[in-house]
């Protein structure tokens, strides 16, 4: 394959002197990069400048805390009237008020003239359609389910579990070593929504689960109870590394990383903290929860590519984003581009066996359910994640709980 950047560098020199002299188009791009994604990615945003000279890009990124604090500083940036042309976002209702604001440009046109509806996944270009309209270009197809340590399983003569009541007993053979099943880190809410998603999936079943999640049908039943109680036995039996209300998701893996803990709920990119943390790929393995439910589903959700409504430049983000979106970049710069969404980008999986093995389920037909931080908006998002909190404090049963968020629920929809 050619190389892009001797290609972008050469057609940089023949352009000449007078082309380099033309004002240039400054658009700016908002990310949640952190320090080695940045890095990352610099050759990308060279590689491209060099193919494109009339454009420069300069990246903002805001790292750490993810959906929690990112989407302020987007609403910050779009309230001034000064927001950044190409800006990274969660589907979902994550990405819904931008869109209700009519702050994200719809994208419709652009996908059928750059053919980008199969440069991906079907089901993540339909996850960040709304209303009919695409708004969003898939960056990532993210799916999530149980890194596991080997030799602790080993040790204890236990294999991956293929039902719910065997995942149980996991947890059991492991508590009895005393080992705790999994880690959870409790701060921000989202990465113990994880567990308490899983278990409302395998308790109410696909149809049940997504008529939740459009608040369909009430929350105050039986399979919700019993999915808030699965959660609670987790806590009462010992199986969570307790305490793990103020943890924050990154500290939730050293308990995993210490084997103080067997198991913990990530994606793709666990594979790449493995590897800053200095921990050993190898000594891993990964499984989908299993739900006992077929079809069996996973969680999974796409990242995005959006481009602002009040971007002056719009034409030269949407190159920006066909450049970076393309197989051709991607290969170039693999290390920029783990979880791709775009088919046919695979990470090497020598060096990344974990992240290959979900890459291939993010690209096969098999289904997933959103997240429910992607299912509702943050007012109401922030009553699950006071429900699922009440419930491991102890203030709430989960009867309780399940009829505060219905009540919660409701309220909502008379406000919306």
């Amino acid at each position: 394959m050619k190389s892009l950047i001797c290609g972008a560098f050469a057609a940089a020199m023949l352009l000449g002197s007078g082309a380099l002299a033309q004002d240039k188009t400054t658009i700016r791009f908002a990310n949640t990069f952190d320090g080695p994604s940045a890095e990352n990615w610099e050759p990308v945003l060279q590689a491209f400048m060099a193919a494109h000279p009339d454009i420069e890009v300069k990246s903002e990124s805001v790292a750490g805390s993810g959906a929690a604090v990112y989407p302020d500083v987007l609403r910050t940036s779009m309230a001034s009237g000064d927001p950044a042309d190409v800006f990274f976002l969660w589907g979902g209702s994550i990405a819904k008020p931008f869109i209700d604001a009519g702050q994200v440009e719809p994208l419709d046109a652009v996908f059928a003239e750059k053919g980008w509806a199969t440069r991906f996944p079907a089901w993540t270009v339909s996850r960040l359609q709304q209303d009919g309209k695409q708004y969003g270009v898939p960056f990532h197809g993210q799916g999530m389910g149980f890194f596991y340590r080997k030799d602790l399983f080993a040790q204890n003569g236990i294999t991956e579990p293929k039902t719910y009541a065997e995942l149980e007993g996991v947890c059991s053979k492991l508590k009895a070593a005393n080992i705790y099943c999994a880690s959870t880190g409790g701060k921000f809410g989202w990465h113990v929504m994880r567990l308490v998603d899983f278990f409302i999936e395998a308790a109410c079943g696909p149809d049940v689960h997504d008529q939740l999640n459009a608040l369909k049908v009430s929350w105050d039943q039986p399979c919700v109870v019993d999915a808030y109680g699965r959660f609670k036995s987790w806590i009462d039996n010992g199986w969570l590394v307790p305490d793990f209300l103020n943890v924050a998701p990154d500290d939730a893996r050293i308990p995993v990383y210490q084997g103080q803990a067997a198991m913990i709920v990530e994606g793709p990119w666990f594979e790449g903290a493995l590897k800053q943390n200095e921990q050993d790929s190898a000594d891993y393995g990964f499984f989908m929860p299993p739900t006992d439910h077929e079809p069996s589903r996973y969680s999974a959700f796409p990242e995005q590519w959006m481009i602002a409504s009040g971007s002056k430049h719009k034409e030269a983000a949407v190159t920006f984003i066909d450049f970076i979106s393309s197989a051709d970049t991607q290969k170039a710069f693999p290390d920029a581009f783990g979880a791709s969404a775009t088919i046919g980008i695979k990470p090497d999986c020598t060096a990344n066996p974990l992240s290959c093995q979900i890459t291939d389920i993010v690209q096969s037909d098999r289904p997933a359910y959103p997240p429910t931080d992607q299912a509702f908006e943050k007012e109401l998002m922030d009553s699950f994640f006071e429900v699922q909190d009440s419930i491991v404090a102890g203030k709430l049963t989960p009867a309780e709980g399940a009829k505060l968020f219905q009540e919660r629920a409701e309220a909502w929809k008379a406000k919306s």
